[in-house]
């Protein structure tokens, strides 16, 4: 029963309060569109509901089961057409489609076979990061929360709500994904079971790429399909341990792309009560983002702004006094379903039920250091990442006027903001992190598109030979001014250092650290290869005994032996072990079944 209720409380969390609430948005979408709104809505609803129940007493399991089986009802009835109807002919639309879409891309590949071929490998590229993140939603099927925010926090917050109780210790951060963890615990009747709740965590990392994808198909954007690989490596690089895990950096950062998702969709929307209509959906994505985490109230702030700039102010049908006013109206519905929690914190934190933790993480964690200290290290923490930044920086001015407002609006103060503010931790800055993908991938596609431009001008190019000599001596030259020999030789050493058992070899490190530096061992194990511990390999295989003790005269200075006991002859085994039970030896570490041993000079 547990896991049937389980499942039914996903399809609570991710699906029938959207379908519901997309009825009142009825225009036509794409599905990924389709798919990623319904989600959106789900979860807003649902923590919207869990924040009235829980603030007036009535959330019991009771209500909440009540409430799917309404909600459930009003599903079928709505959608009985859908239902109802006669599924057939998959293989035929099927064939159909498949074959319009390689002749329309055939046909694209001999008009424009640059584009047409960029966007091919980067659309293999964003599919197999589609795979690769399912994957990860498969595989943390039947998990727990793993690091120390998801359950400390996060979670334990989610325990509060699930008692019907409103968290009294939760400083400012909101709770959207807390209260939708809770609402799995009511379902199953217990809050010891966490993966229901934790299943949804890498949907939101699924959903970036899917919507980076979509705006890829719908505008035959190679930039876009770049931006969905980006995107993905970034947030793998930086918040890779978070994908599965309850942190709401990603689910936050993937509110924010929505909301810019939605207005770059409208951008091409001309019927007016659909843009409406549009323009509203997007609003409560940024209430969704809000009311996430407080990095939310960031784009919330601006997406108004960037409606306005963007659709509303070039549009004849629409003047700017109702331009204003449907905006001002869309953000007073977001500020109703956002300030109350806000209100109800800083209410309590006023009358002592809370504290603030603004203090700490924008001051006192930093420990004296300057704000261009911070900014320092905040690069430094990004390392070659922050080239993307610069990139970004000299392609404002191939970039049409959105892209460079997203750029100067959003993605440059945000992470202005992060590293003076913020950059004790790298996950802080997701919210810029999809944006500066997207961003990055369509100035790289607006920089090719320029370059072929220049080059189209050209009736033929030619040069001599010697130029390309010339021009990889150049590319040569500056690849030696950004790596020079110190980093090299930097990462190889530390590429050495991981190899065979890194663990082990990272302990052995440590020891040695604390110890005046390296000694000589008798071991099996290739230690001689590990830099800075070259001279340290006495080789003994312990397969023999009689070969075991000559070692040990040969090297009667020698007091470190490293061994591992399944791969011994028995009879060295037997000795090191009886040594160590008498304290004539002392074991001072074991890792991967590898036993480092103190023994006296022969």
């Amino acid at each position: 029963m547990m896991l049937f209720l389980g499942v039914l409380s996903v399809f609570q969390l991710t699906l029938l309060p959207g379908l519901l609430l997309i009825r009142l948005f009825p225009h036509k979408r794409s599905l990924i569109q389709q798919l990623v709104y319904v989600f959106a809505l789900s979860l807003l609803a649902n923590h919207l509901a869990v924040f009235l129940l829980t603030f007036v007493g009535l959330y019991t399991r009771t209500i909440v089961l009540l409430l799917f089986a309404v909600e459930l009802a009003a599903v079928v009835w709505l959608y009985r057409g859908r239902l109802l109807a006669v599924v057939g002919g998959w293989e035929g639309k099927s064939r159909t489609a498949v074959s319009e879409n390689l002749q329309a891309f055939s046909a694209w590949v001999k008009k424009d076979f640059w584009s047409a071929g960029l966007y091919f490998i980067f659309a293999v590229i964003a599919v197999i990061g589609v795979l690769w993140v399912l994957w990860i939603w498969v595989a943390n099927f039947n998990t727990v929360f793993q690091n120390w925010d998801a359950w400390a926090s996060w979670d334990r917050w989610a325990v509060k709500w699930a008692e019907n109780r409103i968290p009294g210790d939760t400083w400012e951060y909101p709770q959207l994904i807390p209260t939708s963890y809770s609402l799995t615990y009511k379902f199953i009747g217990t809050t010891a079971v966490k993966f229901f709740g934790k299943s949804i965590m890498p949907l939101f990392t699924l959903a970036i790429v899917l919507m980076l994808v979509d705006l890829g198909r719908k505008f035959r954007s190679f930039g876009y399909m770049l931006a969905a690989g980006l995107a993905l490596y970034t947030i793998n690089l930086f918040l890779g341990e978070y994908i599965p895990d309850g942190y709401v950096d990603i689910p936050v950062a993937c509110f924010s792309l929505m909301a810019i998702y939605t207005l770059l969709h409208a951008r091409t929307t001309r019927n007016l009560a659909e843009l409406k209509s549009t323009l509203l959906l997007g609003s409560l994505v940024t209430a969704a983002a809000a009311v996430t985490k407080q990095t939310g109230l960031y784009v919330m702030a601006f997406y108004p702004v960037l409606a306005y700039l963007w659709i509303l102010r070039g549009r004849k049908d629409v003047k700017t006094g109702e331009a204003l006013g449907l905006l001002a109206r869309n953000f007073v519905i977001v500020l109703l379903l956002v300030a109350p929690w806000y209100a109800f914190m800083e209410y309590r934190i006023l009358y002592g039920g809370n504290t603030s933790n603004i203090q700490y993480v924008i001051s006192d964690i930093y420990k004296g250091q300057t704000l261009p200290e911070r900014f320092l290290a905040a690069v430094h923490l990004l390392g070659n990442y922050a080239y993307l930044y610069a990139f970004l920086l000299v392609s404002l001015f191939v970039l049409d006027s959105a892209f460079r407002q997203i750029v100067i609006l959003l993605v440059f103060p945000f992470s202005i903001l992060w590293a003076f503010f913020l950059s004790y931790e790298q996950r802080n800055l997701a919210v810029a992190m999809p944006l500066l993908s997207m961003s990055v991938g369509v100035a790289a596609e607006a920089w090719v598109v320029r370059i072929r431009q220049a080059l189209g001008k050209r009736k033929a190019l030619r040069f001599p030979v010697y130029t390309a000599l010339a021009v990889g001596a150049l590319l040569l030259g500056g690849a030696t001014l950004l790596f020079d020999d110190e980093a090299i030789t930097a990462r190889q050493l530390s590429e050495q250092r991981q190899i065979f058992e890194p663990t082990l070899n990272q302990k052995l490190y440590r020891y040695f650290s604390s110890h005046d530096g390296p000694e000589a061992i008798i071991t099996n194990y290739p230690v001689g290869w590990l830099p800075d511990l070259e001279n340290t390999w006495r080789l003994e295989r312990f397969q023999e005994y009689e070969s075991y003790q000559q070692t040990l005269l040969r090297y009667p200075e020698v007091t470190l032996i490293l061994v591992r006991f399944s791969d011994v002859d028995p009879r060295i085994a037997q000795e090191i072990q009886t040594n160590i039970d008498a304290g004539v030896y002392q074991v001072l570490f074991t890792e991967v079944n590898y036993m480092l041993v103190r023994i006296p000079a022969r």
